[in-house]
Formats: C-alpha cells, structure tokens, sequence
C-alpha cells in the first residue's frame, strides 16, 4: 500500500511512471548484463575483524557491489540477529546495539556528491526523489556468526576522479577510514553492459480483490457491520 506523498495531500499512490523512475534509481536494470570493474578493496582489517568491496560490476545507470564481512572467531554477547544487524542499513534506530558496533558504510564522488547507509531512502513516488541524486541502497544479502555478504546498488555512474569508500566500525577496531577507485574503471565497465531488450512498461496492477469471509459470525462482517 503506497502511503501519501508529501506535500501532495490526496494522492494515495504514485503513477506508473513515478514507479518506474523510481525502480530505475534505486535497483539494478532487469534488462541488462552487468560488466565486472575487475577490483577488490580491502576497507579495514584486523586481527580479529576485516571488510571488503568485492564483485563490483557495472551497468548502463550505475554499479552493484558487494560489502564483505569476515570475523576470525565469533563474538559473543552479539546482538539478536547476530553480525548481519550491525551493518548500518538493516539497523533500526530504536534498537539497544552500541554505536560504535554499528558497522557505517559510505561514498563519496569526486564532485562532492555523498551517499551513505544511514541516508534515508524514499519511496515510489516521492517528489524528493533527484535524477542527479547519489543513492546507496542496499539490496539482497546475509550471513552467519563469521561472514556477511550484503550488496549495494549505487546511481548514478561517477563523474572522472576517485570514488572513495568509507567505512567506520571503531567497536571492532576500525575507526574512520578510506579507500579509492577509479570512476574511470567503473565507467569502462558500464560501457561494456549488455542490454537484453528494451525496457519494459509498467503495466497497471488490477485491483485488489478482498480476501473471502466465513459466511457466519464476527469476520463475516465487513468494517462496518451489517445490520442482520
């Protein structure tokens, strides 16, 4: 159910194509066949903890990656959901995990443009929503006590320079740190995409057919109740 959009008083749902454009910032394109950059960044390492970028590859509108999370032994005292809750994305803010263990994951582009895994994400529809707009969201993962495999879609490509990463995770002893790759790899990659087939439009969803009801007793009514 699409909630009402902001600062549009009586719109109950976005259209088909503020969907689309939404899906088109904010996940990688169905159509395509993504080109691997060919890079891996170790972004903090331990003796005990280490986080890496692996398996970034690019499309036509922007590139996926995959944050690695490794730990040499379980730690105890975890929070329920264990080292898949630390990772800033899946955190909800009113849940009891220290600060310092929540693992912080960021970008940065060589125009100033940043992105992080605390930026909040808009939904369908939103007016907020800019084309030019650095988005880092999170897509499919998981894990165990030792390993977290969680990928990120970032939109849109980056401008020439450094794409820096930036990882902060100081309770497993990695304070604020940085690495770079080159955009122009990332560019080179996402001119090598494949699409498949053109995009295809949304087509409108049928309306919502209300589940059946016992033809006797108290869910036999509807919100209202009949008069029997």
């Amino acid at each position: 159910m699409w909630s009402s959009h902001r600062g549009e008083p009586g719109r109950d749902r976005p259209t088909l194509e503020e969907i689309a454009r939404w899906r088109r910032r904010h996940g990688a394109p169905d159509n395509e066949i993504p080109a691997g950059v060919g890079v891996a960044v170790l972004l903090g390492h331990t003796e005990e903890a280490a986080v890496g970028i692996t398996q970034l590859e690019a499309f036509s509108a922007g590139f996926r990656f995959t944050l690695a999370v490794r730990l040499r032994r379980p730690r105890a005292g975890l929070a329920p959901g264990g080292l898949y809750m630390l990772i800033g994305a899946h955190i909800r803010p009113d849940t009891e995990i220290p600060p310092a263990d929540r693992l912080l994951l960021g970008l940065e582009y060589a125009n100033g443009d940043r992105a992080s895994t605390l930026t909040e994400m808009d939904f369908p529809g939103s007016a907020t929503v800019d084309d030019g707009q650095l988005i880092l969201t999170s897509q499919s993962g998981g894990g165990g006590d030792l390993t977290v495999d969680q990928s990120y879609w970032v939109s849109p490509l980056p401008p020439a320079g450094p794409v820096t990463f930036v990882l902060s995770w100081p309770g497993f002893g990695m304070p604020e740190s940085r690495a770079e790759v080159d955009g122009a790899l990332i560019r080179e990659a996402a001119a090598r995409s494949v699409e498949l087939w053109p995009e295809e439009p949304l087509a409108e969803p049928p309306e919502p057919t209300p589940p059946p009801r016992p033809d006797t007793g108290w869910f036999s009514y509807g919100p209202e109740p009949d008069t029997p």
